[in-house]
């Protein structure tokens, strides 16, 4: 089960989940919203998933194989990425990236 408490995003590694959120602005078909989970230690992305964003919401869904190879710790930041055919917005890079946590499952069955 993927959680979002207030901007924290947590993922149970190897787990299924969605979470939605508002879209920012207006939105025209061919929109994209792509969603990155960043590693500042390795300063990479660890994850990332691209969705339309033609709704009034944007759902994340996530399956066993995105998270079950991250290594399961508290320090990731995420952010989502906008792409409109003529502009590019962030939502949370110009001010402070939100925490994602990818914590370890007692049992995992993907194993």
């Amino acid at each position: 089960m993927i959680r979002l408490i207030k901007r924290k995003l947590i993922i149970p590694q190897g787990d299924t989940g969605t979470f939605t959120i508002p879209t920012q602005g207006t939105v025209e078909e061919g929109d994209k919203a792509i969603f990155s989970v960043y590693d500042p230690l390795t300063q990479e992305t660890v994850l990332q998933k691209e969705i339309d964003a033609t709704n009034e919401t944007l759902s994340f869904t996530f399956t066993p194989d995105d998270t079950k190879d991250i290594e399961p710790r508290g320090d990731y930041v995420w952010d989502i990425t906008l792409i409109r055919s003529d502009s590019v917005d962030s939502y949370y890079a110009a001010f402070k990236l939100p925490p994602c946590e990818i914590r370890r499952v007692t049992r995992a069955i993907y194993e």
